[in-house]
Formats: structure tokens, sequence, C-alpha cells
């Protein structure tokens, strides 16, 4: 009979000892900003096959303009990709360095550098199909 009280006395003791302690919290931001990152980090990843592309395509010669005959990659537009890959690559790599290194602070203005840097491929692009 003492055996079984004092089982049962642990038991409850047990499970109000559970009462006591706090339950673990998620930090919603921290994970907003994580899947922020992973998303900067992919438009990146598409940014640079979308250059790799471009690059690819033959150099259009001197004095034509690509058409839907030409098929063909302007200098100019070539040489503008390659920078604003270059500070793309620079303001993704600021953004994910600075969310490793402060995981609870704000990360809104890295992301957003690293968006305008992104947005300024798009533009390079898009300027090589006229």
């Amino acid at each position: 009979m003492r055996k079984l009280l004092a089982v049962a006395a642990m038991a409850c003791g047990l499970a109000l000892a559970g009462c006591q302690t706090t339950l673990p919290s998620l930090d919603i931001s921290n994970a907003v900003a994580l899947n922020t990152i992973y998303g900067i980090e992919n438009a990146y990843g598409i940014a640079v096959n979308a250059a790799n592309a471009y690059k690819a395509l033959p150099l259009c010669r001197t004095g034509t303009r690509p058409s839907a005959t030409n098929i063909c990659a302007k200098r100019s537009v070539i040489v503008n990709l390659q920078s604003a890959m270059s500070r793309a690559r620079l303001a993704v790599n600021n953004a994910v360095a600075f969310q490793k290194t402060y995981p609870t602070l704000d990360v809104t203005n890295v992301v957003a550098a690293a968006q305008a840097a992104l947005s300024d491929v798009q533009v390079v692009l898009a300027s090589g199909a006229n």
C-alpha cells in the first residue's frame, strides 16, 4: 500500500512539475526574417541564371539590335549586368551575414538593400530586350 501511495504521489508530483515550467516560445519575427533571407538568396540564384543565359547569347553585330529574328546580346548590357550582379552579390551576402550575426535584430534595411540591388539586375536584363 505504501508503494502504491508513493508511486501515486510521485506521478502527481511529476504532473504538477510540468505546470511550473514555462513553455518555449517562438520568435515569429526571426522565422519571417529567415524565410525572407532564403527568398532573397533564391531570387539571387534566379538572377544569376538569367544573367548567365543572357551572356551566353551571341553578341549583336555592330549596328544591329536584338529582335525576334536577331537574337543576340548587346555588349553595353553585358557590361552593365556585370556591375549590377556584383552589387547584388554584395548586398545578398551582407544580408545573409547580418541575419546570421544578429538573428534577433530586424533585417528590414539589409533586405531592402538586397531587393533594390536585385531589382537593378532585373532592369538591366530588361534593357537587353530593347
